[in-house]
Order: C-alpha cells, then structure tokens, then sequence
C-alpha cells in the first residue's frame, strides 16, 4: 500500500488530531489492564467479538494520555479495516511500522494497540521480535480460542499475560444503564428496580452495545453479531463452502442448551458426517460463542467420553436465535449462571447419577459448591426434584452447604444437617 494511502488509514483509526470518544468505563476489566501493563509484558485481551475489548483498549490510551503520555506515541491499528485486508501479513506491520515513524513519532518507544490480530497470519514472530527487541510496549486483542492458546502459547510462551473479556455483568449492566448498584439499604428499597433491570438484561444479555441500543435496533445489531461470527471467524478464515451446515451445527447448539448431548445427538438430528459436525463443533467453541462443561468423574477417561452440557456466551444470542423467554425462561437463567461462573473464573462441571444438578465447582482438587437453577419451587414436585438433586451432590462431594438459584423466591432450609439457601439470581449476580 501506498505510504500516504497508509498513513490516511491509521489516522482515521488514531487520536493524534483528535480527542478520545467517552466510552463507558468498565472499571474491573481498566484496573486488571493498568495493573498487567505494569509488567511491560504483552497484553491480551480475548473474548468473543463485540464484547468491548476494542473500547478497553481506547480508555486505556486515554488514561495513558491522561498520565502525561503523548497521543503521537498511541499507535493503534484495527485489523477488521476492510482497506487493509488485501495486504495482511506481517509486511504490512513493517510498512505501518515504517509510516508511523515517518508521520508521526520517530523518537521514543510506542505504546502498539493491535485490535482482532486473529486476522493477520504469523503475526506471532513478527510480535515476539518485536517484544524482544524492546521496541514496543504491546497491547493485542483476539477473538480466537484457538489462536490464542495453542499457537499462540507455543511462540510467546511466558512473555505475555492474558485478560479474558465478556460482555457486561449484571453490575455493569446497571452502570451502563445510569442505574446506582445496590447498597444494604437499597437492596430492599429499590428492589423493583433491580428486579425490572434484570429482566431486560436476561434477554438482551450483556453486549455492550446492544445495551445502548433502543429495543427495536437491538436485535438487528445482535444478529448482525452472530452472522458476523460465523461468517468471518469461521467460513471465511476456514475457507468453508457450506455457510448452510455451519448455521445449522450452531442452531442446534444453540436450541439445546443446558441440555446433556454428544456430537453423535448431532450428526443424527442433521443428518451430517460425523467428521463434520465434529469440526463445525470446535469452530463454534473456538469463537468464544459456545462454551461446554463435562459431566463431572474423578475417572478424567469417564468424564471426557460422556455427554457435555453446551452453554452461549450470552443470552441476548439465544434469544434472537433460538427460543422464546417465556417458553424456557429457566434456561435463560441457567445460561446466565453459567456465563456469571467463567466470569468468576471457577472451574464447572454437572453432576448427574441418580438425580442432576445444574453446577458444582472445583477448586484445585476438590469439589467446593454445588448450585441448582431453577424458575421457581413453589410446585412441589419441582421443589422435591431441585433439593433432591442438589442434596445428591452434597453427599456425595461431602459438602455441607448448597445454593438455589430462583426468579425471585428467598429463603433458608436445613435437611440432615445440610444448609440449603434458596436466592433470587438478581440479587446472587450482585452479590
């Protein structure tokens, strides 16, 4: 590419002229930044497209700025541009290298912001070199499971640290809702509109977005999301011919989730290759969009070859693609827990012998909680179902204590010596 067709690229993208947009802070994720940057390692970010890893990086320039770093030594380069696309490799970070220090900033070391690198083939050791050579601070954002572990890890192995990015928390979701998070007081006071935000949140879910969107745009942008992810991270960068079986593979995924299944439930139900559906699977997982969880054995051979539980990143997904609230709203919230227990980073599994339970965590080698999601307990055979199922895994795990996650039902029951708490998911996400 031309130098000056070059430069006209990056400035549009850079704040050298102009001034920082005001994004909404998401202060966990800034503070995690700020603190692993400190390091002079690389940075990444990785997580599903659209969850704000892009505008993560934008407030973290600016608090740069704001601590006495020039705007010409913010180098920011987004990879999704389509006018680069016709000349990704790492020549092209050579030739922006090149530009950058004719145009703007020939002086001092840079701060290198490279935005959904997955798109730019072995920029691995173009990075590693530059890391080496100590002629960059690096910050990298991806949206590839794959990429980003294995070969990844392989070239840049104990040289970088690594933030995984979801969409919005129920906390963060009030925050960009103007809504004040509750204190002791305004649990109870203002409780209906806690109750009232968390019902739009479990259907829009926690795009960041798409939260600022009025409801009548919300669901264009998501599907735009969803075809987007399939389209480009995986037809595109697999060089896939068959855009139909892909979208079939991720509806049928999408339609079963919570639910136990295996590949072979899928080959059957679609009517495609083993093979096929195997690999459509992993390029699924690989875009951060569906996650799996595994039966939990102390045999790691058992737990591998049962069925898997399969869970969406976000629950505005499910909703525009899959089924109607009203018809399924308990697994719109066990998919919420779910996505609320990776944000935690716990390790899950489920449990099922005689009787199920939705979630038990470990923590290192040991099972330390095990929690059941449900609407309500006021039918009494969903109520004997849930506790039966729950107290099966405290007797077997040895754990002594258990958690109901319900719509709105509160309250604490002790069996056998065994503390049940029964809690609405609204207030356990703010918890």
């Amino acid at each position: 590419m031309e130098k000056t067709a070059l430069f006209s690229v990056l400035n549009d993208w850079n704040f050298w002229d102009k001034d920082f947009p005001n994004l909404i802070a998401r202060m966990d994720y800034q503070q995690m930044i700020e603190e692993f940057s400190a390091s002079n390692e690389i940075l990444l970010l990785k997580g599903v497209r659209r969850s704000g890893k892009s505008s993560l990086l934008i407030n973290h320039m600016k608090h740069l700025h704001q601590k006495g770093i020039k705007k010409e030594e913010l180098l920011y380069i987004n990879f999704e541009d389509p006018r680069l696309h016709p000349e990704l490799s790492t020549n092209l970070l050579e030739q922006i290298q090149e530009v950058y220090k004719e145009f703007v900033n020939n002086e001092t070391k840079p701060y290198l912001f490279l935005d959904e690198i997955q798109n730019l083939h072995l920029w691995e050791k173009w990075v590693l070199m530059q890391y080496e050579l100590n002629k960059a601070y690096i910050f990298i954002t991806g949206s590839s499971s794959k990429l980003l572990s294995k070969e990844f890890g392989t070239a840049l192995s104990g040289r970088y640290l690594s933030i995984n990015v979801y969409p919005l928390s129920f906390k963060e979701y009030l925050n960009f809702k103007n809504i004040d998070l509750p204190t002791k007081s305004t649990f109870i006071t203002n409780r209906i509109h806690y109750k009232i935000a968390f019902n739009s949140y479990i259907v829009e879910g926690g795009f960041p977005m798409v939260t600022l969107m009025t409801e009548n745009l919300q669901k264009q942008e998501i599907m735009m999301y969803y075809d987007t992810i399939i389209l480009k991270d995986i037809v595109a960068r697999y060089n896939l011919k068959n855009y139909d079986n892909v979208k079939k593979v991720a509806l049928y995924m999408m339609s079963n989730i919570g639910k136990p299944i295996n590949l072979n439930n899928i080959r059957i139900a679609l009517n495609l290759s083993y093979e096929l559906v195997e690999k459509y699977y992993e390029y699924l997982k690989d875009t951060y969009l569906f996650f799996e969880i595994f039966q939990f054995d102390y045999s790691l051979k058992k737990q591998f070859s049962g069925k898997k539980k399969i869970y969406c990143i976000d629950n505005g997904m499910m909703s525009n693609t899959a089924f109607r609230i009203s018809e399924d709203y308990g697994r719109y919230m066990e998919n919420l827990v779910f996505v609320e227990l990776i944000r935690r980073n716990v390790e899950i599994f489920y449990h099922q012998k005689s009787k199920e339970c939705d979630f038990i965590l470990k923590d290192q080698t040991q099972i330390s909680e095990a929690i059941q999601v449900c609407r309500s307990l006021i039918n009494e055979t969903t109520k004997e179902r849930e506790i039966n199922g729950l107290l099966e895994a405290m007797k077997i795990y040895q754990l002594s204590k258990g958690l109901i996650l319900t719509e709105d039902e509160e309250e604490t029951i002790i069996i056998k010596e065994k503390t049940i708490t029964i809690l609405p998911l609204w207030k356990w996400l703010l918890a």
